[in-house]
């Protein structure tokens, strides 16, 4: 009764959770470039990384959602299975 692995939701989380880090210090490295030092710099550093992440990484968030779902799918349907040969 082996079923089909579902996407691990880890390694999207990992890939997208480095990217956002990745976005963070080359806003904070663009805006010290700019001038901005000190908390202002990690401030707008922190705002900026965000809206970007919400354009940028859209895939990486969608890619997320759907290893999590497919999980939690396989999951029930396991916990199903396993239900209907208790209940033979």
């Amino acid at each position: 009764m082996n079923s089909p692995q579902a996407p691990s939701p880890w390694r999207a989380f990992l890939v997208y959770s480095a990217l956002r880090v990745v976005l963070l210090l080359a806003s904070y490295l663009l805006l010290t470039a700019l001038g901005l030092d000190g908390l202002l710099a990690v401030g707008a550093a922190v705002l900026l990384s965000a809206l970007l992440s919400l354009v940028l990484l859209r895939r990486q968030r969608d890619a997320f959602t759907a290893a999590s779902m497919a999980r939690a799918d396989q999951r029930r349907a396991d916990r199903e299975a396993r239900r209907a040969r208790l209940e033979e």
